[in-house]
């Protein structure tokens, strides 16, 4: 299998540069599924699938520390749920989820010295007229930094799940190669010196490794749009949205430069995020029980 920089190659081989505008298009899948039964498992695919592009798009939107922008993210998924504000998307779909995503974070920032005013005034401030709001803002470059911040959570987090599966199977050296390569900018000879290894076997190893890693970014995007996308063209979307990602990468100049991009607050989002993401998860549960308590 060809490496998503390779892929990149042969489809567009010949143009200039494209402006990525690209993320995964969301229909009546698990979100429908959510605003019909608000079930807590639900919320939870939802939840760990867009937390960590939210905080990386309010941390970079608004120049915020990673704890802030968790405070923000946090914010914005109660107020999707207490306005019901995915059930208002699914019925004016003019414009795609993360551009309504956007739409609440930039408000959520714009509004945060006001905090002392209550999440009601702001809630009242980003309701009304929202899809027209968003169709507002379909030109606008946030769809750009807010795929950018979905493409880095990809990178991450399967970076992060090829690291255990490979710590559990003992390859430990051949990880550390293609970590060596891709976070931390060494060269063959220097990771040869420090694992003492060959610097055949460092190429090797990293050859291999590298194409795992692009097999396991595919299977991830095929589980996105499973989950998100346009059911009937699955296929078609699948290798639409691979695509976008080489385009990500091959402006960014390559996997390495991402990598080497997003690598500072790597440490601080793995540390930080499970207890999030149990906090705010438990929060919603508890908003689910009390408006099904009244609806009783």
């Amino acid at each position: 299998m060809r490496t998503i920089e390779e892929s990149y190659t042969f489809q567009f081989k010949g143009k200039g540069p494209v402006t990525v505008n690209r993320f995964p298009q969301t229909r009546q899948s698990l979100i429908q599924r959510i605003v019909d039964n608000h079930e807590s498992a639900e919320w939870k695919i939802f939840l760990d699938d867009y937390w960590g592009p939210i905080v990386r798009f309010a941390a970079r939107r608004g120049r915020l520390s990673i704890p802030d922008a968790e405070d923000i993210t946090a914010e914005v998924f109660i107020i999707l749920l207490s306005a019901n504000l995915l059930s208002r998307w699914l019925k004016d779909r003019r414009s795609k989820l993360s551009t309504m995503l956007c739409a609440v974070v930039k408000n959520m920032i714009s509004n945060r010295a006001r905090v002392q005013s209550g999440r009601e005034k702001i809630m009242a401030i980003i309701t009304p007229d929202l899809a027209a709001d968003i169709v507002s803002r379909q030109e606008d470059s946030s769809d750009d930094s807010f795929y950018s911040a979905w493409a880095d959570e990809l990178l991450r987090t399967t970076l992060q799940k090829l690291q255990q599966d490979y710590l559990k199977q003992g390859r430990v050296d051949a990880f550390r190669v293609f970590y060596g390569k891709v976070i931390e900018g060494l060269s063959n000879p220097e990771i040869a010196n420090c694992l003492n290894i060959k610097v055949t076997d460092v190429e090797n190893y990293y050859k291999r490794v590298r194409g795992q890693f692009s097999d396991r970014l595919k299977a991830a995007i095929e589980g996105n749009v499973r989950k998100y996308g346009y059911r009937e063209n699955f296929d078609e979307e699948v290798e639409l949205e691979w695509q976008a990602l080489g385009e990500y990468l091959k402006a960014c100049g390559d996997l390495e430069s991402v990598f080497q991009q997003i690598s500072e607050d790597l440490d601080e989002l793995r540390h930080r995020e499970r207890k999030s993401k149990a906090a705010i998860l438990h929060q919603l549960t508890s908003i689910v029980d009390r408006e099904s308590q009244q609806n009783d």
